[in-house]
């Protein structure tokens, strides 16, 4: 019993001396979450392109594209609602957060900017 109030005692020491999350690291983590399915779609899909003998394929990965970026557009708003618009120089911020949480995402510049960026 006394080893459980002390195992007790630590873990809530342990939890509340946790640091705080930056805003970036908040952000990143969500948008993280909100655009890994439409990522991996991305970069399935770009390999599929170059596939002569995969049109079909291709053409129902679109279309799963297409919904995912729909749930992603959605996902992302809340970050936007939350957060606000991030500045291009926010942007770069949050870029160098990502490479730690998501690198993946960090290649799609052009997605980052449409969901979060003015």
């Amino acid at each position: 019993m006394r080893y459980l109030l002390s195992f007790i005692v630590f873990f809530i020491w342990a939890c509340g001396n946790a640091p705080e999350l930056s805003r970036f690291e908040k952000i990143a983590k969500a948008y993280c979450e909100c655009t890994s399915q439409l990522a991996a779609l991305n970069e399935a899909t770009a390999r599929l392109a170059s596939d002569t003998n995969a049109v079909a394929a291709f053409q129902e990965r679109l279309q799963q594209i297409q919904t995912e970026y729909n749930k992603t557009r959605e996902c992302t708003a809340t970050i936007v609602a939350q957060y606000g618009k991030l500045k291009p120089v926010e942007l770069d911020s949050l870029k160098t957060v990502l490479e730690s949480q998501c690198a993946h995402l960090t290649e799609q510049e052009d997605l980052l900017q449409e969901m979060l960026g003015e």
